[in-house]
């Protein structure tokens, strides 16, 4: 996803103040480099985001969410 696409994706879901404030962070720590848009988009129709949520407490729940949606681990 590119940074508009990323841009528009937090727009859609109401979350444009929330891209203004996360920007930098996404991608310094590159946790959306290589994401899906849909796994992104299923992560915005399933949680509901303060307005005053800090950047960590998104990443925790944006990779908990993330490990919870991979098929699980056979041998």
């Amino acid at each position: 996803m590119n940074e508009q696409q990323l841009e528009d994706l937090f727009s859609f879901y109401g979350h444009e103040d929330l891209y203004r404030r996360f920007k930098t962070p996404i991608y310094v720590t590159g946790i959306l480099d290589h994401v899906d848009t849909e796994l992104l988009e299923d992560f915005f129709e399933n949680f509901t985001l303060d307005h005053s949520i800090l950047f960590d407490e998104f990443r925790f729940w944006f990779q908990y969410y993330e490990v919870s949606k991979r098929p699980p681990f056979t041998y």
